[in-house]
Order: C-alpha cells, then sequence, then structure tokens
C-alpha cells in the first residue's frame, strides 16, 4: 500500500518532505519525544498540539522540567511548538481552558522593565490566519531556537470574520504584537486577547476602541506605549478577558501596564472560580452577558 502525501507534491522539483505518523495517546510520551527530537534537529519544525487545550496537563511534568527551562538551566535550545485549544463556549470545564495563566506565570517576562527576545518561551494567541502564518515563519527562520505557545480556539477555524487575504503575507509583511483599531476619538480604551476581540468588536460603540494582545509574552510594551499614545482623548482603560478573573492573562498584564506603562487598568470578566469554566449552559450564558455589561458600561 502506497501512502499519499499531499504535501509532498507540492511543485515537481520538491525537495524536502513531511512524514506522517500516529502516536499513542500519552501526552507525556508524546511531547517528551517532541522536545527531544526537535533539540536533536533545530533546522525541523515540530508541533505538538492538544485536543483540547486542558490536555497537555497530562505532560505537566515535561513542560515543568524541560520545554519552559531548558535553556535557562542547560542552554539547550527547542523550538518545539505547542497548539493548545482554548475557549469559554460553554463546553464545560474539562474542554474550554488553556490555561493561560500557567504559561505566563512560567515565563520570566519582568514586571518592570521591558523584555527582550532572550525570554524562556513565547506565549502568543494570534486572531487571523495571517499572524499565524507569521509566527510558524518566524518560529523557524529566526537564528536560535525558543518553545513557543500558541493558544488556539477551533472556533476561529471557521469564523467567518477570521479571514487574511494573500496581501497579508505577501513580502515585506510580518507578526504584529498588537493589533489595534484606528479611532483617536475614542474615549474608552478596551485591551483584550485572543477570540474574545471578535464578541467585542460586534458590540463596541463609535467612541470605543480596541486593542488585541497578540503576543503576551516577551510583552509588546514598546508597541503597546505607541498604541496608548494613539488614544489622546481616552478617559477610561479596561482589560476584558473570557476567562475568570483567576485564570486568563489579567494577572499577568495588570502589573505590566501599571508598572511599564503608567496606565491603570479596570477588570471587566468573570469572577474567580476554582475550575476554568461552569458546567450549566445557563449560567454560562448569564456569565457572558454579564461580562458585556461590565466591558461596556461604566
Amino acid at each position: 500500500m502506497q501512502i499519499h502525501e499531499p504535501l509532498n507534491q507540492l511543485i515537481p522539483e520538491q525537495k524536502t518532505f513531511i512524514e506522517s505518523v500516529d502516536s499513542p495517546l500519552t501526552e507525556e510520551a508524546v511531547m517528551a519525544f517532541e522536545f527531544g527530537f526537535s533539540t536533536e534537529h533545530p533546522q525541523k519544525f515540530s508541533l505538538w498540539e492538544a485536543q483540547f487545550g486542558d490536555f497537555f496537563n497530562g505532560a505537566q511534568i515535561i513542560i515543568d522540567t524541560f520545554v519552559s527551562s531548558a535553556h535557562t538551566k542547560w542552554l539547550q535550545q527547542s523550538a518545539l511548538v505547542l497548539l493548545l485549544p482554548h475557549g469559554m463556549d460553554g463546553t464545560g470545564p474539562e474542554h474550554s481552558s488553556a490555561r493561560i495563566e500557567r504559561f505566563l506565570q512560567m515565563s520570566d517576562s519582568h514586571e518592570d522593565r521591558v523584555d527582550g527576545e532572550d525570554v524562556a518561551w513565547s506565549v502568543v494567541f494570534p486572531t487571523t490566519p495571517s499572524q499565524y502564518f507569521h509566527l510558524l515563519r518566524r518560529q523557524m527562520i529566526r537564528d536560535f531556537r525558543r518553545p513557543m505557545v500558541v493558544i488556539s480556539p477551533k472556533i476561529l477555524l471557521r469564523f467567518p470574520d477570521c479571514v487574511s487575504s494573500l496581501a497579508d503575507m505577501a513580502e515585506g509583511t510580518a507578526f504584529e504584537p498588537v493589533l489595534s483599531q484606528t479611532k483617536p476619538q475614542a474615549t474608552k480604551v478596551i485591551f483584550c486577547t485572543g477570540k474574545h476581540f471578535y464578541a467585542l468588536q460586534s458590540r463596541c460603540p463609535p467612541d470605543t476602541a480596541i486593542v488585541r494582545i497578540e503576543e503576551l509574552v516577551p510583552f509588546p510594551a514598546v508597541q503597546l506605549e505607541k498604541v496608548i499614545r494613539s488614544f489622546p482623548n481616552a478617559k477610561e482603560f479596561v482589560w476584558s478577558q473570557e476567562e475568570h478573573r483567576n485564570n486568563g492573562a489579567w494577572s499577568f498584564v495588570e502589573p505590566r501596564f501599571r508598572n511599564i506603562l503608567g496606565v491603570q487598568m479596570r477588570y471587566a470578566g468573570r469572577g474567580p472560580l476554582c475550575c476554568p469554566a461552569v458546567g450549566i449552559a445557563a449560567l454560562h450564558k448569564k456569565e457572558e452577558e454579564e461580562l458585556f455589561r461590565a466591558t461596556f458600561g461604566k
């Protein structure tokens, strides 16, 4: 039997090829293999994708001991990419959160000064196909190797507003750590990450601007400072997230906005919870409505 790989037959003179191999259903073993492969073969691209973002917890030992800190401990470089589906879509506690807060806490990003590229890993939350393309491309054309954690909501795969043109991926384009609406007249600026932007955008009034942080680590303080200056009439800055208050990026971004950018933000989102999401659809809907009221209210 001959296996047909369409990506291996893109052009007649193709010189590089992919190999698809089934793996056992054990997160720890497979991630350990992928990490080791990425260190031994730095010119080859290794990606580990969870069926749901929170399934990485089966590989927590590998993440804690190797992926997050191998370079700091042993100067061992790896370009391993973790793809973690994430989104508060009413699917219950076990199929909602990639536990962004854990990956942010494990980073060596600074709270009181601008990060450099020497952080232990990148934590990103791309919201368009072109941003995702540029991230993957950047991961391999850099002259150094660091792991990258990609928060990747499944809902955006078929979301009609989540589109890019070929021009967005053409020569001269690159990944943008911050994406901002152009509204110099805005009196309120809402900062957010990920697919939450699309829910906010559909409800956003004319006097409010939304800013997406596409890369959390390294924290894009320089780009954010420039964006903040583009809103001279802003009187209120809000951090809106779909995750619960003790989850998501709030506890990570708040001290950086305050210490580095001199911006005091108001939190708008769900309250604290001991698990990633509620398990009752009616409660999820009620939380969602309260979230939007808090975001766009006073």
